[in-house]
């Protein structure tokens, strides 16, 4: 019966064990949730006082910097002389001005950033300088048969009595003949591996028809800027156009461009003709600034045709104070400004640009057209590429760019033309007698457009000021005044705060100081108890045991 027992006993004690446990635990949460408690009641009631404190300090503190700055209102609002209500009211007349000073403020900081210019109508023509357009001249027959034969001759080796003379001969006009929105006949070369390493671009430079035409002007001192060009219609020759040269893909500064001609308009009969001997073409009419790139002013131009053209000019000039606006609030782009990866800008310039780069993207390469474009050139397979993409009939609505700040707009007014007694290029068996000209001229413009600036940032911090006058009723001096205030006693109240932090730091330190002095002298006087009590007990020890007495 005994061991029974005995494993009773051994198995009720770990349940005891147990729920000791648990009950000590039990105690031990209450007692920590005690604490916790006691702590966040006495955080709370500091936090109330302190804001309190606080409350009073910044009633003073407005109350000071409302009698720096003059505001009467500012004063009233912390004045607890006077009723409740009319210090709610004093609030609400402040708060409804600042809030109403700040709208006008951010309305008038957008109308700065979105539509700061303004476009105006110069009337006061009898001064005015005007730049005459610029002609690009596009051959009808490109080839120079004799570079041809030796092209064809030094690249693959055929001459004219080899059977494939005509088939490479095709590839050449097919090559020169082509355009940015006609490359079909180029494309079928593209099964051809002959063609795959071919620069195109230096091919047609080589086979290029040279430029043996004839220009005078009014102005017998000024030359007229002739320059061959690669541009969207193939090559080209550019004449009194300085943004062409931007074409060739060579750097070239804005500086250092050539001028266009220029004349004073009423006082100078403004014309540049042009003679053309064998060679007729299609002319493009478009702005000194500009490159071909519209069909607005096309004029055919076939042999023994004399055509005389006056155009008029509606110019867009821009006054000095633009400049200082960004191109996001004047929403153009001066031409020596650099955007869109272009060191001189000019809005049809960007637009093909914009295409060259679609076409290097979809393709892998970049057409012949833009030389100024960086990127693999490419061959006949490319261009095959680019026809199944259908470019650039859908790249025309994509591309997007701003217009410049100053532009010259020319519209043709009249065209007087006249035929020498050719009836067509065909009965023409004579260089010497097939001559054609075409002169082109300006009718001396009345009005001008101007771009300038109607609010500049002057005028936004004149209306800042008239903002605040009228609804607060402050200058700058008294918001500096204001600041000035509310800063010091920030600063004040800051360095206080940490006086006290410190000085808080401080005492724990001399607490624990003393508490580190005062340990050993503690076990000192421990180690002296014990000894004393041992003393005592060996005492004890050496006397006789206690006899009972009953």
């Amino acid at each position: 019966m005994v061991p029974q027992n005995k494993s009773t006993d051994l198995q009720a004690f770990p349940i005891h064990f147990l729920k000791m446990d648990r009950r000590r635990l039990w105690l031990w949460l209450r007692g920590i949730s005690v604490r916790i408690l006691r702590g966040v009641l006495a955080f709370i009631r500091l936090f109330l006082a302190g804001c309190r404190s606080y409350a009073g300090r910044l009633r003073d503190v407005v109350a000071e910097a409302g009698a720096e700055t003059g505001l009467l209102a500012i004063s009233l609002c912390v004045n607890r002389r006077i009723h409740f209500l009319e210090r709610l009211f004093w609030l609400g007349i402040v708060i409804s001005s600042v809030i109403t000073a700040l709208l006008l403020s951010r309305f008038q900081l957008d109308r700065y950033f979105s539509s700061p210019t303004v476009i105006s109508v110069d009337r006061d023509y009898r001064g005015w300088n005007g730049s005459l357009p610029a002609v690009t001249l596009c051959y009808y027959d490109h080839i120079d048969s004799f570079k041809a034969n030796e092209y064809i001759q030094e690249v693959w080796n055929v001459s004219i009595i080899d059977e494939d003379y005509f088939y490479f001969m095709d590839f050449l006009y097919a090559v020169v003949n082509a355009t940015a929105g006609n490359y079909a006949e180029l494309a079928k070369f593209a099964e051809d591996e002959r063609f795959d390493q071919i620069d195109l671009y230096e091919m047609i430079q080589r086979v290029d028809r040279p430029f043996e035409q004839v220009i005078s002007s009014f102005d017998s001192n000024f030359e007229v800027h002739v320059q061959m060009v690669m541009t969207e219609r193939g090559s080209c020759y550019a004449i009194n156009s300085p943004m062409s040269t931007v074409l060739s893909g060579q750097p070239v500064a804005y500086e250092l461009m050539p001028q266009p001609l220029s004349c004073q308009y009423g006082k100078q009969q403004c014309y540049i003709r042009m003679d053309l001997y064998e060679s007729t073409g299609v002319l493009d009419v478009h702005s000194p600034f500009e490159v071909s790139a519209t069909e607005a002013n096309i004029v055919a131009l076939h042999k023994s045709d004399e055509i005389t053209a006056s155009f008029k000019v509606l110019e867009t000039v821009a006054s000095k104070n633009l400049r200082k606006l960004s191109v996001a609030q004047r929403k153009c782009v001066f031409n020596n400004e650099e955007t869109s990866n272009l060191k001189i800008y000019s809005k049809s310039l960007c637009l093909a640009r914009c295409r060259a780069v679609m076409a290097l993207e979809m393709c892998n390469c970049v057409p012949f057209f833009y030389p100024y474009v960086e990127g693999p050139s490419c061959n006949p397979a490319g261009f095959e590429c680019l026809l199944d993409f259908k470019w650039p009939i859908w790249a025309l609505h994509i591309c997007k760019c701003p217009s410049t700040c100053t532009e010259i707009e020319y519209t043709m007014q009249t065209v007087k033309k006249s035929s020498w007694g050719v009836k067509n290029n065909e009965e023409v068996t004579s260089s010497e007698t097939a001559t054609s000209s075409f002169r082109w001229d300006l009718i001396p413009p009345k009005v001008r457009m101007r771009r300038d600036v109607v609010y500049s940032f002057e005028d936004l911090v004149v209306s800042f000021g008239g903002v605040l006058a009228l609804f607060v009723g402050v200058s700058l001096m008294g918001l500096v005044e204001m600041g000035h205030v509310i800063i010091y006693n920030m600063l004040l109240d800051v360095f206080t705060i940490l006086r006290m932090v410190v000085g808080h730091v401080r005492l724990c330190c001399r607490r624990g100081n003393r508490k580190a002095e005062q340990e050993p002298q503690q076990q000192q006087q421990q180690q002296r108890h014990l000894v004393n009590e041992r003393l005592s007990l060996a005492d004890t020890a050496e006397l006789p045991p206690f006899d009972y007495v009953n």
